[in-house]
């Protein structure tokens, strides 16, 4: 396995839960790629608020078969709440218990800052969405399927839901990919709309977990090496990691689009051409940025939800992360709150200096809210490549199968979801699945 985010860890604990002794190398010191943990004076934070939802049962399982003691994650209802008292013309949304979509069809009837109007042409839109079979034309974008909803709804309720999930604007987001997270989400029971939150930081929540499991079956998991899939004189395959070749007889290639290149070299490229194809294919992937901005306050302040809608300006969502607070080391600043801003897919203001957008996002929230306390802390994680764009006619790659021997496991290898934790967790379980397959029927 090259790569222990969590494509790579899902990967790994199929493998090992099948009784495979595997091996995963990590080029970075810890193991999540891009959803992992970032410590900053003390505080154990995550590079970015990613997005959970209940129906990414996937993520959850796997969670739950590695740490079957614990649970690292609490549940709350989906909703969009506005953050402060002067969003005036917010609506507010909270999707309710109920079997399949009914959850969210009396939520939208009891939205508040709707007329009965734009509630209707809500609830029909969707009942239409559900008839097609959350069908969507190849190349349409969000904007073109949202079109036949009021203006208010479009931009106060499934705007900012495309932007949290797709990590790209509405009016360049895939509206498949979008239609199939609101068919997941809005599915076979009322808790698959419900946001997750992890309590504790995004390495330790599954990644670690799995580390311990594939170890306690034999595994091996390092972590600060770098590996590359190569071929020897004899067309036999080799992962390399510094001066040693390690012969394989399978490998996983779980790492990001932009590092597949680097990953297989000259060598396994020209006993194995296919393999050049993947890397032509993922060479015209676009991406965009994500930026968190980690705001602290001496004092407290009630938020309406723990997760809430900003006005966009430019930050698009606050969450309240008082377990890192919890479990901050000594000597960590003191502080009574701790909120993390998202400001998703906007490469003009993630260019500029932190310091700046530290000041912009304390003043916004200040505007929503006149009453918050002094800042006293903060800092800023941008990921430049958070994720592809996830647009209709972005570039696919074939999976999980590269070549004889060589599969690929990534968000962006699983495309009926977008960029997201899920997504990376489904491919490396089919990666996996596929490397089974191949065995038993090696031996058939």
């Amino acid at each position: 396995m090259i790569g222990g985010g969590y494509a790579g860890c899902a990967a790994a604990v199929t493998l090992a839960a099948a009784g495979v002794r595997c091996a995963v190398y990590e080029a970075a010191p810890l193991l999540g790629g891009r959803a992992r943990r970032v410590v900053r004076d003390g505080l154990a934070l995550d590079n970015g608020q990613h997005l959970l939802l209940g129906a990414y049962r996937s993520t959850l399982d796997l969670v739950r078969q590695v740490a079957p003691t614990v649970q690292p994650f609490h549940r709350r209802p989906l909703a969009i709440v506005p953050f402060g008292a002067t969003q005036d013309d917010a609506v507010s949304l909270v999707v309710r218990r109920a079997p399949g979509r009914l959850g969210l069809g009396l939520g939208l009837l009891m939205a508040r800052g709707l007329t009965l109007r734009e509630r209707l042409a809500n609830v029909a839109w969707l009942r239409a969405l559900e008839r097609d079979g959350f069908r969507r034309p190849a190349g349409e974008t969000v904007t073109t399927l949202l079109e036949p909803l009021p203006r208010r709804v479009r931009e106060q309720l499934w705007e900012p839901l495309c932007l949290a999930a797709l990590n790209t604007p509405p009016v360049a987001a895939s509206a498949q990919v979008f239609a199939h997270v609101l068919r997941a989400a809005f599915g076979r029971t009322g808790a698959d709309a419900d946001f997750v939150f992890p309590t504790v930081d995004l390495s330790a929540f599954l990644p670690e977990a799995a580390a311990r499991f594939v170890r306690a079956r034999g595994g091996a998991v390092e972590v600060g090496t770098t590996a590359r899939l190569t071929h020897g004189t004899g067309g036999e395959a080799l992962v390399v990691t510094g001066a040693a070749q390690v012969p394989v007889t399978a490998t996983i290639l779980a790492v990001g689009p932009h590092r597949l290149e680097m990953t297989i070299t000259p060598e396994a490229r020209a006993v194995q051409p296919i393999l050049a194809a993947a890397i032509d294919s993922v060479r015209n992937f676009a991406y965009e940025p994500l930026a968190t901005v980690w705001l602290g306050y001496a004092t407290r302040s009630a938020m309406p939800y723990p997760i809430a809608r900003l006005d966009d300006a430019p930050g698009q969502w606050v969450v309240e992360r008082s377990d890192v607070l919890t479990a901050a080391a000594a000597g960590a600043p003191r502080l009574a709150q701790l909120l993390a801003v998202v400001i998703s897919a906007a490469g003009a203001q993630l260019a500029r200096a932190h310091a700046d957008l530290v000041r912009d996002v304390d003043a916004q929230l200040r505007r929503l809210r006149p009453d918050l306390p002094a800042l006293v802390w903060s800092f800023v994680v941008v990921e430049k490549r958070a994720t592809y764009a996830c647009t209709p006619l972005r570039p696919s790659v074939a999976a999980p199968r590269l070549a004889p021997g060589v599969y690929l496991a990534g968000d962006y290898a699983y495309p009926e979801f977008p960029a997201t934790i899920e997504a990376a967790v489904r491919s490396g379980i089919v990666a996996a699945q596929a490397v089974l397959a191949d065995r038993l029927a090696r031996r058939g």
